[in-house]
């Protein structure tokens, strides 16, 4: 099937207003999105650094404060939430901005902690809770932060809400590698119902 997509309307020169519009520099629906996640999240970490001084850059990349809000500025970084951080993370540091040249999340599925998941829910009396997970990857989002998905049968976020406590009881702090700050819970659609701090 060939498409063809034309522009202007015949041989009529387009307007400046048309013009100004598609100049760079503006987002257009052809801006990646983790360019459009990093610049969302550059916009939100100067605001947290105007707000919080010389100590937000420690509390926002030392300690996850980008990561964790994050999740919290939901379609605006879901395209690309390691561009997203990082750009918060270099706005709050005062770095020129610096759009990543690709996608900075890195997601990637661990049956290992899924089987660890499932046992430790077998051995709490609670095997039903295990086979709700259908699996579960790990998001790579910069430095040593990283989120772990969890994609399940649940469509109540009730339910969900609940898996996800359950979740990070069994998680307990042991990261592995890097700092994992969040479990997400989806639906069998990829769909995010239910979110936990880890």
């Amino acid at each position: 099937m060939l498409v063809v997509s034309a522009c202007g309307s015949g041989s009529a020169p387009q307007s400046a207003e048309k013009r100004a519009s598609d100049s760079p520099g503006r987002h257009t629906d052809k801006t990646p999105d983790y360019k459009r996640a990093y610049a969302a999240g550059y916009e939100e970490g100067r605001k947290v650094s105007d707000e919080g001084g010389k100590g937000a850059a420690v509390r926002e990349v030392v300690h996850g404060g980008c990561a964790r809000r994050a999740v919290d500025a939901g379609s605006r970084a879901d395209g690309d939430r390691g561009s997203w951080v990082k750009g918060c993370q270099d706005a709050v540091q005062g770095a020129a901005k610096q759009p990543p040249t690709r996608p900075l999340s890195k997601k990637e599925a661990n049956t290992g902690l899924l089987e660890s998941f499932r046992a430790w829910a077998r051995a709490e009396g609670d095997g039903v809770l295990g086979r709700h997970a259908d699996q579960v990857f790990t998001v790579e989002l910069t430095g040593p932060d990283y989120d772990v998905e969890v994609r399940t049968d649940y469509s109540s976020r009730s339910q969900a809400n609940g898996f996800a406590r359950a979740f990070a009881d069994w998680w307990d702090g042991d990261d592995g590698r890097g700092v994992a700050r969040h479990v997400l819970v989806l639906d069998g659609h990829d769909r995010r119902i239910a979110v936990q701090a880890l």
